[in-house]
Order: C-alpha cells, then structure tokens, then sequence
C-alpha cells in the first residue's frame, strides 16, 4: 500500500473513530448543568419578606407567624411570642447552605432517600411560597437530601439544620425584657406592715434606700440585688389553662412586687404559689359493719377508739384522720403599665409557672430586708 493511501485510510478510520466518540460519549453529569447547583436554599430576597414559617414531621407541626409591629408569635403554641433566636438560627442555616449536586430525578432512587414527612415551608404575607423544601435522609458522606418541593429532583445540601417540632420550645420564655439600670422604684408588701415598702434610687449608679428605715437598721443591699435578679432573669417553664386549680391558688396567695422605671413605666408581679394544706380524709371514720344503719345515719360525732383492735360492735375504727396537700408550682402574673404590651395579651390566654427562687427573692418579712448598723469601731489608743 502506498503511503498515501494508508494516510487517506489512517484519516477516515480516525474521522469513523470520532464519530462514533461523540455519537457515544458519557453524559455530563446533570449537577454541571442544573441551575439549583450552587444556589443557596434561601436567599436574601425572600428571606426579607418571611411572614410566616410551617415546619412539619412525622405528624407534628409548628407554625410560627409574624403579627407586624408586635413581632413574631407561635401560632401553634397560644399565640404567644417567639423567641426570634431560634428563628434566626433556622433561616441563617438556609441561607448558608448552598446545592452541592443533583443527586436523582428517578422516582425509584428518590424513594429511597428517605422523604417521608418532613419539611419546612416559609411564605410571605399574603402566604405566597418563598422555600417549598422536603428533606430527606442524611447522606453517608455528609449533607442532607432535599427536595424543591414533592415533585422535584432530589439534591443534596450542607444543610445543617435541627427541627424542633415542639411548638413550646418555640415561645419567648422570657415573658418581660426590661433593663435593672431602668429601674428608679421597687414597691413591695412586707407582712406585718401597714403598707407597702417603697425603695427608690436617685439615678441607675445610686444604691437603693427605703423611704421607711426602722430606726437603728438599714438596707440589706444583697436581698435588694437577689430581688431585682431574680425578677431580670424570670422565665417560665410551663403553662396551664388560666382556669386550673394550680394557677387560681397561687393567685390568691400571691404577693406583688412592682418595678417602676425612670421614665415612669411600671411592671406589676404577682408571684405565689397554692400554699401546703391540709385536709380531712374523706373516709377517715369508717363505721363498723356491725353498727345498725339508722344507727350510722344519726351518729353525728362518733368518738373513734385508740385502736382499730379494741373496737367492737356499734364503734368506729379509727384510721388517719387528715392528708397534707403539698404546696403547689409557682406561678407569675404580670401586669405591664402600657396597655399594648406583648405580655399583657398573654397573661389573658395562660397561666405561666416559674421556678421556686422567683417566690423565695420575695422578702418574707422585714427583719429579712433590714439589718443592724453595726456599731463603730473603737479607737486605737493613741501612743506616745
């Protein structure tokens, strides 16, 4: 064969060659021309108008609104407010995370990445979907499956981001927010006096004094910070049904501390508990069997024996006469001077219980809150 030949030969079998490479050739793979790769699950756009946030699994469900000028409430906890932390750190974990690749759109393979129930769902004020996101099961290499939506491909995302489907959790459990450095007056009941003791402050750097000190005795400063602390630091626990036994006893045994800041705003607590009680059994005496029945009918004091052996017919036995009910939780009822506070409408829809030290800050009397001046100390002699 010449070489002119073999090269035209050479030529066409590469031509044929190539051909049938690119007739051939592997698929790109789909995530370098998907346009969700590299996107954020949130931008900054949509995270701007948030106006309302569902968050569902495995049946349970937290929906969490935005009430203009009042801030957020979780709407499926009473409608109280929100702790907008937690919500910030669930939309800044959307923001960061960002579609590594497509991972399936084959309905087989997408069944089995475990999208059952949960997802997250954000839409803006007129309920409009901003982030429609289904999450599947963590990936083994790291990363978190999602979806756009139930009918989507599925991708995966460094999405880091825990679910807490407890609509509680979601509530503000600090149920005021004010500054001690704002508080010019404390006014609270002491037993035994015949009014409430006032302490006031000229300005936020000065101690407190009392405007009644008993004669010879002066402040406890250290009772006056545990009060004010404790009173800063207040979080409820648990809520219950304004109606409950728990909370209408504490309210009735309640004692009321009031704030009033510099620029004249007051804060009223009301904090107590259901005291310890105790009460007769209902079936302390238990009549005799052996006793008639018109007999039973009329005895209105029977005298119960020393013990249950020595009785015999037409007695009583004796067994323990009275139970002791333990004191109840503590519960807090807060009255804020400004009409249009959060937490006004809130004490309307529950009855909030706080920890035992909010009671125990309360002085319990006035030799708690006032001590002795000690006397001076004696001179050193002076030598020569």
């Amino acid at each position: 064969m010449k070489l002119k030949t073999l090269l035209i030969v050479v030529a066409i079998l590469a031509a044929l060659s190539a051909t049938a490479w690119w007739l051939n050739r592997p698929a790109l793979p789909p995530s370098l021309a998907d346009s969700q790769v590299g996107r954020p699950l949130l931008d900054a756009a949509s995270a701007a108008k948030l106006a309302r946030v569902r968050l569902n699994e495995n049946g349970k469900s937290v929906v969490l609104v935005r009430t203009g000028d009042t801030g957020w409430q979780v709407a499926s906890y009473h409608d109280l407010p929100m702790d907008f932390s937690k919500l910030a750190t669930l939309v800044k974990s959307l923001m960061t995370a960002r579609v590594e690749r497509l991972v399936t759109a084959s309905p087989e393979r997408i069944a089995r990445l475990g999208f059952v129930e949960t997802a997250i769902t954000l839409l803006d004020e007129t309920e409009k979907p901003l982030l429609e996101l289904s999450l599947g099961k963590q990936a083994d290499g790291g990363g978190r499956f999602i979806r756009f939506g139930s009918d989507k491909p599925a991708y995966l995302a460094r999405l880091d981001a825990w679910l807490d489907l407890e609509p509680r959790n979601w509530a503000d459990t600090a149920l005021v927010h004010f500054t001690p450095t704002d508080i010019a007056k404390i006014t609270l009941p002491v037993p035994g006096a015949a009014a409430p003791l006032s302490l006031v402050r000229t300005d936020a750097t000065a101690a407190f004094t009392a405007e009644a000190t008993p004669e010879g005795k002066r402040l406890k400063v250290d009772k006056v910070t545990s009060l004010m602390d404790a009173l800063y630091n207040l979080r409820f626990s648990e809520t219950v049904a304004l109606d409950d036994p728990k909370p209408v006893g504490a309210r009735a045994a309640a004692r009321t501390v009031m704030l009033t800041t510099f620029g004249g705003k007051t804060l009223t607590f009301a904090i107590g508990r259901d005291p310890e009680r105790t009460v007769v059994k209902a079936d302390a005496l238990k009549p005799d069997l052996a006793l008639p029945a018109q007999l039973v009918a009329t005895a209105a004091k029977p005298t119960p024996l020393p013990s249950a052996d020595k009785a015999g017919p037409g007695s009583f036995t004796a067994g323990p006469l009275t139970d002791k009910i333990p004191a109840g939780p503590v519960f807090v009822f807060i009255t804020d001077s400004d009409a249009s506070a959060v937490v006004n409408a809130a004490m309307k829809r529950r009855a909030f219980q706080v920890g035992e030290f909010a009671i125990n800050a309360i002085p319990a009397s006035a030799d708690a809150l006032f001590e002795l001046i000690p006397p001076p100390a004696a001179a050193s002699p002076v030598t020569k």
